[in-house]
């Protein structure tokens, strides 16, 4: 009898069929049944009413790694219970007899060590009384599904780069540890910005770049334990968040630790990179509880500590929203001011100390603004900045200062060198050719000049930055190392870098002109005559300073004790007296 088609069968047909072709296709189905758990890939397990295993598919001795002998008349909840407790299970019983099935996830270490992921379906059997007869589970390993999973979890949190968070776990993370602060303790976002990363990318390439990033992750990790976090938020701006009972004094000296393992250079092949950085501080819950608030007060911490902070490590304050709040005015106005001629420059003399002799002028730019006055550098270098234009502003002192001297030239006047001061940004540009090239259009020669660059810049020597400095002293320029004694110097970098001299920071000259300050003066001053460079000193307003420096060899000097800046109209006035 050809029984192929009963089990579609009508209730109809079924009655026309014998009792021995329904036995035979009863046992057909148990015997395809019993194929089907034979072959297939997912684990079946059928238990009595109280969970013990009455058979078992091959499928389920492999996912188990267990023979069926050793499965079958068990419990089910003594087959690899090593990491699930009792109450787990319970649960899983009540939802089962509630609903008449359950689905989830169950685990356990293989023979290998390894974390195997699997999910079980259970599902309850009845009798025709309603009464459990059997309990149905099916097994499935879905580790390789979990994995998959975990490597997506990851990549979608975390910096693909340099395996710091990203800004998305950062938000998130941050709204559930504050949570779990205990009484006094805080939470620190460090909002760390690379100072000079975009040079070593447009000089080296993105690889080479790509390699400090992940070198200076690897120092900011380090700095961090289990319940803190390191964030990649930016191409060169990363977040740390410290999590203590730090006082103010501890934090930022912690920070300054911090600063200087970023200023340590960075081998990639045959190149010695060194980048450097400035931190902003916010704290939780003192200075905000929302970590959106944190954020933009630790940015504009980072912001101040770059631009007016020696030690280049800030903590918030709120004065510090006036001066952003204004840095942005000028930001926008900085454009306007170029245009229409506010930008001017005033001379500061260098005298020689013994005679008073003129040596050379410093050209001090100035911006007369209509509103608030005549402003300085460190109340608009940092707008011009952020407006773009620190290189049209480098053309424009360049222009201006060559300008000035071929009309001294021509007319008779001062014919000595002239100072030009540069941030230092505008020369990771590779722009040393085209501010030389504006010389030669002046028909003024490189060797009348002094190039003045800031010391915490160009201490990091940067291979661009070498380079243009090498340029300026082949055309004959003069090349001075700016404010030393105001930031870190290394004596040992400083013997290394191509410079013609070095002035000595009006900070060392303070008022209180103590002790540490004259020690420090002295060092340099002794080093200098061993290196065979010139020093300047500046800020000197005493006739005591003015003794101590002639004391220790210092030859040129400059301060308003000998000559303020002054006016063109001014200078003229000056070198006459002079001579």
């Amino acid at each position: 009898m050809d029984h192929s088609d009963l089990l579609w069968a009508t209730p109809t047909d079924l009655h026309q069929t014998s009792l021995d072709g329904l036995r035979e296709l009863a046992n057909s189905s148990l015997n395809l049944a019993r194929q089907i758990m034979q072959h297939t890939r997912e684990g079946i397990v059928v238990m009595d009413p109280r969970g013990r295993v009455i058979g078992v598919n091959p499928a389920f001795c492999r996912l188990s790694e267990l023979d069926a002998a050793d499965i079958e008349g068990r419990h089910i909840t003594n087959i690899n219970h090593d990491l699930h407790e009792r109450r787990y299970y319970r649960q899983i019983w009540q939802r089962l007899l509630q609903q008449g099935h359950w689905q989830g996830e169950v685990q356990h270490h293989t023979r290998q060590g390894r974390l195997a992921t699997h999910w079980l379906m259970l599902h309850l059997l009845r009798d025709g009384r309603g009464r459990v007869s059997h309990i149905i589970g099916i097994l499935d390993d879905i580790s390789r599904l979990k994995q998959s999973e975990e490597k997506l979890s990851y990549l979608a949190h975390h910096d693909a780069l340099t395996g710091t968070a990203n800004r998305s776990f950062l938000l998130s993370w941050f709204n559930k540890v504050r949570l779990s602060l205990d009484e006094g303790e805080q939470l620190a976002l460090l909002f760390i910005d690379l100072d000079r990363f975009k040079p070593i990318n447009d000089s080296f390439g993105h690889g080479v770049g790509d390699q400090v990033l992940k070198a200076l992750a690897g120092r900011l990790l380090a700095r961090v334990d289990a319940n803190e976090l390191v964030a990649r938020i930016g191409g060169d701006e990363f977040v740390m968040i410290w999590r203590g009972r730090l006082s103010t004094g501890e934090l930022l000296a912690k920070a300054e630790q911090l600063l200087e393992e970023l200023e340590a250079p960075v081998l990639v092949g045959e190149y010695e990179l060194s980048v450097g950085a400035s931190i902003g501080v916010s704290l939780y819950p003192e200075h905000g509880l929302e970590i959106e608030t944190l954020l933009r007060y630790a940015d504009t911490a980072m912001y101040e500590a770059k631009t007016f902070s020696s030690a280049k490590v800030c903590l918030f304050d709120s004065a510090q929203f006036a001066r952003l709040e204004q840095q942005h005015r000028l930001a926008g106005e900085f454009r306007l001011a170029i245009e229409r001629r506010q930008l001017f420059l005033e001379y500061q003399p260098k005298l020689e100390l013994s005679s008073r002799r003129l040596l050379s002028l410093e050209a001090l730019l100035r911006w007369r603004h209509p509103e608030l006055g005549v402003l300085y550098p460190d109340q608009f270098l940092p707008a011009a900045k952020d407006a773009g234009l620190l290189c049209r502003l480098a053309d424009w002192v360049f222009g201006e200062a060559a300008r000035q001297y071929r009309c001294w030239r021509e007319q008779g006047g001062w014919q000595g060198r002239v100072s030009i001061n540069l941030n230092g940004l505008e020369l990771e540009q590779h722009r040393a050719a085209q501010l030389l090239d504006i010389f030669a259009r002046e028909r003024v020669s490189p060797s009348d000049f002094i190039l003045e660059l800031r010391s915490d810049f160009i201490m990091r020597r940067s291979e661009s930055l070498m380079g243009a400095l090498h340029a300026f002293r082949s055309a004959g320029m003069a090349v001075y190392l700016d404010n030393v004694g105001e930031g870190r110097l290394s004596f040992s970098k400083l013997r290394q870098l191509p410079i013609d001299g070095i002035k000595i920071d009006r900070s060392l000259l303070s008022d209180h002109f103590d002790p540490l300050d004259r020690s420090v003066i002295r060092s340099l001053l002794l080093l200098s005559q061993t290196l065979g460079i010139e020093v300047v000193a500046c800020g000197v307003e005493t006739a005591e300073q003015m003794q101590f420096l002639h004391q220790h060899g210092c030859s040129s000097v400059q301060g308003q004790l000998l000559a303020a800046p002054m006016s063109v109209g001014q200078l003229e006035g000056f070198y006459r007296t002079a001579h």
